[in-house]
């Protein structure tokens, strides 16, 4: 049949699930009709054996007329032998009497009726089985046939599906397992009937059958009761399911008294596949047998190979770190007869045998590459806490001297740098540096916890186990040996070192005499002296553990493997303290200048390595004046020359904008006048990344520095001057519009003032909350004083005149005097300031329209250039730029005479051509109110400069666009009312 044009477009679905039913129900199929064969052939045997048994036993049931008469002919023989006298005429004999009653009169005896009732029903069980089996072939074969009659994919899914439930509706599994159960019990039948047979003829034989029989039922019962209690048991009847089942409808019954999640309550196969697949110890017991017992068998080096490859897996998952197998991987690491450290050696060796095809060579280095990474990747210092009360296997592990890539020679067979290979030796190497750090945190801990159990065993009058220690104490200089940095980690303390330590120890243990109590004790407490200092040293290793493997990721044209998983990783828990500032100038320098060489317009792992040394800079206090000038000139070139927006952003994510900033400014005032230049172009560019309404790159750099009133002392050189004052005066507001809207401001004000009036008196307890309000508040009084000393600048309308802010008072708990006199300041600028946020918020809009006529008028025609970047400046000044109401007539007057600057000249240049379109364009002349515009003076002057550009047509672009908008706001001014009455008067 041709599928219909209603079936056509779901055909492809239901050819999936035709794909998947067939496997299932022919595998379904085909295992019933494995079975019935099976049982047919046995029952077959089984009924022909019973049937000769039965012939012979059957004939019990006639009575035995032969014996009968010799007995009584016995009797009479006996009777008159004895002088009995002849019967009577007309009396019968006794034989006669009993050979014509016989019949009727004979009893059967039980042996035999109780022998051939079961062996009966054993033929009848059987031959139901034989018959069933034959019965459930034929529906195999009719199912299989009625799923394949139609070509329609459509219909033989509905097919399979309309007879797959129909076998589940009539319960056909039941039925199936049925058949077994009838073969079983008919041979119990038989075993029995065969103890009753053989009772009167030999009960020695009999009482032998019966034992035999005892043993079978016992054996069957135990295993139809066993896959009950035990779900790993193989052992198992039909009977098994039936007594499940019967089990499980009363646990429903009565499952009030059941825990819901029982296993009983489920069938039997999904109870036995949820005890095989959840978590417990029983289950990762299993695992490590199963994968031991694997590797174990694997001898070949392809067959490692793919259980190699499978590794990373179960380590890495696309969520991430996966932790479920890592007791596993350890395991088969520990285990000396698997040795999996040793066999991945052994397959990376085997690379460089000459045998293997090149593709083939590379794939397998590179399967062992990834699979030694990812080992390397489970290397941490762990978490200290009691796997007995905590034992969740997600959570990190305790800490560990013995760490994965401890179970490597060192890595010695690591392949030759490649082009291939290039990629994954740096980051394996930092990873076996990491492993050594964890491995010698381990030993520290162990070490550590072993001295104070000592001194525990000291206190209760106790002798420690000092050779454990010793012993402890040798694995952790071995160790260190083999620490790149070994130099960084302290052995000794007060002139006595480690070494000598254990000589002492090992000389005093081998004399005669045991040692005192008191030598033992001194000799755990200086030892504990020195584990005291070691720790502290780890924090510069991990440092340059870290600046090590960034130094060689720097060379690479592409990122190591797992780079940015790696440098999380040589990050945890990493301190601001030792920092080796050279290693980072020198990594910071270098990346610089490989980022800005490879041109690459999208983010590189150069820009990702400076993003991670740059806070490290930030953090690094009292650098020597030729350090700080490499890092000043290193941050101005990179601004300056790298030619990604999104790249330098993601190099300043992570970074103190405020220490970025100061470097710029402090290499500006210091520099020398060939660099000021440079260093001006660099402002400009780190300013025009803010964040803020100026900017499109907000979601990328989301704050701004700690402005100050001294922020716009800076004094770039020209042409960047105009550019980077006008954008810096612009994210001041900005930056107080968002903590203003955002309540910042209000909030960090009046938690001040609660803690302040909470505490008339200096407390101790109250001291940090009110240092910590302090601190926060000067930032923000910072900005607020920026803002103020900012707005003084500009004329503006509608708002009484501002005074700059003093600074906050010094905050001082030396004497209550001196607290007292400061908390009545604090409390008076806390309101001074209160009242002042409102008056400063009602002044943003105009502020913005005055900075934005400030720099138009830096733009002038009459200048001998613009300022850098005047288009690009502008545009992100103006960005939703919405004056509401008239601003101050200076500043009206201030742009209007920008403008007509601007278009006072007969030949425009293109970038004169293009401020005048960008300033056209902007959100000013948005609305035809043009309600920011009122002043005589300003108007005419507008007017004036509209008509100037209309003649002007290289202002124009592409479709007359410009035209047509400078068309309508000639239009606008036109038709713009003049005020009655100037509008000066100051409103409070």
């Amino acid at each position: 049949m041709v599928p219909t044009v209603v079936d056509t477009p779901g055909a492809q679905i239901w050819s999936v699930y035709i794909s998947e039913a067939e496997k299932y129900d022919k595998a379904l199929i085909d295992r019933w009709r494995g079975n019935m064969n099976g049982m047919l052939i046995f029952a077959g045997l089984f009924s022909a054996i019973l049937t000769a048994f039965i012939i012979e036993s059957y004939k019990t049931l006639q009575p035995d007329w032969t014996g009968a008469c010799i007995a009584q002919v016995a009797a009479q023989q006996a009777a008159n032998a004895t002088g009995s006298l002849p019967l009577p005429i007309g009396i019968t004999l006794p034989c006669e009497k009993f050979s014509m009653s016989l019949a009727g009169s004979l009893p059967t005896p039980a042996s035999s009726l109780v022998c051939n009732i079961l062996w009966f029903i054993s033929l009848g069980l059987s031959l139901t089985s034989a018959l069933t089996a034959t019965l459930v072939e034929q529906w195999a074969r009719e199912f299989l046939h009625w799923t394949d009659r139609l070509p329609s994919p459509i219909k033989r899914a509905r097919i399979f599906a309309f007879l797959y439930y129909g076998l589940q509706r009539f319960h056909m599994h039941a039925f199936v397992d049925v058949i077994p159960l009838l073969l079983h019990m008919s041979l119990l039948f038989f075993f029995g009937g065969l103890v009753a047979f053989l009772f009167p003829v030999n009960q020695t034989v009999a009482y032998l059958a019966a034992g035999l029989l005892g043993i079978i039922v016992i054996l069957y019962g135990f295993m139809t009761a066993a896959p009950l209690r035990l779900l790993d048991c193989p052992y198992k009847t039909p009977l098994s399911n039936i007594l499940w089942n019967v089990r499980r409808y009363f646990l429903h019954q009565f499952k009030s008294n059941t825990e819901p999640q029982s296993l009983h309550l489920r069938s039997m196969v999904n109870a036995m596949i949820e005890e095989a697949t959840v978590r417990s110890d029983a289950r990762e017991a299993r695992d490590k047998r199963a994968l031991a017992w694997t590797m174990k068998s694997l001898t070949d080096d392809d067959q490692l190979e793919s259980f190699v490859e499978g590794i990373p897996d179960m380590i890495w998952g696309p969520e991430g770190r996966r932790r479920k197998y890592d007791s596993l991987i350890r395991s088969l690491l520990h285990d000396p007869q698997v040795s999996l450290g040793s066999r991945i050696e052994h397959l990376m060796l085997s690379c460089e045998s000459g045998l293997l095809e090149p593709m083939v060579k590379t794939r397998r280095q590179i399967l062992c590459l990834r699979a030694i990474w990812c080992l390397g990747m489970m290397s941490e210092k762990g978490k200290d806490r009691d796997l007995l009360k905590d034992p969740d296997p997600l959570e990190p592990p305790p800490p560990d001297p013995l760490q994965p890539l401890n179970f490597f020679q060192s890595l010695r067979v690591l392949p030759l740098k490649t082009e291939v290979t290039s990629r994954y030796l740096p980051s394996i190497a930092a990873l076996a540096d990491w492993n050594n750090l964890c491995s010698l945190h381990g030993h520290v801990k162990k070490i550590t916890a072993s001295l104070q159990n000592s001194e525990v065993a000291f206190r209760e009058g106790r002798l420690p186990d000092l050779y454990k220690l010793r012993l402890e104490l040798e694995e952790f200089l071995a160790e260190r040996r083999r620490c790149k940095w070994a130099y960084l980690i302290p052995t000794s303390y007060s002139g006595r070192n480690l070494d000598e330590l254990l000589k002492e120890i090992k000389a005093l243990s081998g004399k005669t005499e045991p040692l005192t109590p008191q030598a033992s004790s001194d000799w755990v407490q200086r030892v504990s002296q020195i584990f005291t200092i070691i720790p502290t040293s780890f924090n510069s290793v991990q440092y340059r553990v870290l600046l090590s493997f960034l130094q060689q990721c720097t060379d690479l044209d592409r990122p190591a493997y797992g780079f940015d998983l790696v440098v999380q990783t040589l990050q945890a828990d990493l301190e601001p303290v030792d920092v080796p500032v050279g290693l980072v100038v020198a990594t910071l320098g270098d990346n610089v200048q490989k980022a800005i060489q490879l041109k690459n317009p999208s983010i590189t792992h150069n820009d990702i390595i400076l993003s991670t040394v740059l806070p490290w800079v930030d953090k690094a206090h009292g650098l020597s004046g030729e350090i700080a000038q490499r890092v000043n000139h290193s941050g101005m070139e990179y601004l300056n020359n790298r030619d990604s927006n999104e790249a330098i952003c993601r190099a300043l994510r992570d970074s103190n904008l405020t220490s970025v900033w100061e470097r710029l400014t402090r290499g500006l005032e210091t520099c020398g006048p060939e660099l000021r230049g440079d260093y001006s172009k660099a402002m400009w560019h780190l300013a025009s990344l803010f964040p803020g309404l100026s900017t499109p790159l907000d979601a990328q750099l989301s704050h701004w520095p700690n402005f100050t009133p001294s922020t716009l002392s800076v004094a770039p050189a020209p042409p960047y001057s105009a550019s980077v004052i006008a954008l810096l005066k612009t994210h001041i507001l900005n930056a107080y519009d968002k903590a203003y809207v955002a309540k910042e401001l209000s909030s960090h004000l009046q938690d001040l003032e609660t803690l302040i009036k909470a505490n008339p008196r200096p407390s101790v307890a109250g001291n940090n909350a009110l240092i910590a309000a302090v601190r926060r508040i000067e930032v923000d009084w910072g900005l607020i004083t920026a803002v103020c000393s900012l707005l003084l600048q500009f004329p503006t309308m509608g708002t009484r005149p501002l005074q700059l802010l003093a600074p906050f008072p010094t905050y001082t708990i030396q004497t209550y005097h001196a607290y007292t006199e400061w908390r009545e300041q604090a409390l008076a600028a806390v309101g001074t300031v209160t009242e002042l946020l409102p008056r400063l918020d009602r002044r943003m809009e105009e502020a913005r329209f005055a900075i934005t006529s400030e720099f138009l008028q830096a733009c002038s025609a009459d200048a001998p250039e613009l300022p850098y970047n005047a288009v690009e400046t502008f545009e992100s000044l103006s960005a939703n730029l919405f004056v509401s109401r008239p601003a101050h007539r200076d500043n009206q007057e201030g742009f209007a005479v920008a403008i007509s600057s601007l278009a006072d000249t007969a030949d425009i240049t293109p970038d004169h051509s293009r401020l005048l379109n960008a300033t056209i364009n902007s959100p000013l002349f948005n609305d035809p109110q043009l309600p920011w515009l009122d002043n005589p003076t300003a108007l005419s002057k507008m007017k004036r400069a509209v008509q100037m550009l209309q003649e002007h047509l290289n202002v124009g672009v592409e479709d007359g666009l410009t035209n047509r908008k400078l068309d309508d706001i000639g239009s606008w001014l036109e038709a713009k009312p003049l005020p009655l009455e100037p509008l000066g008067v100051e409103l409070h």
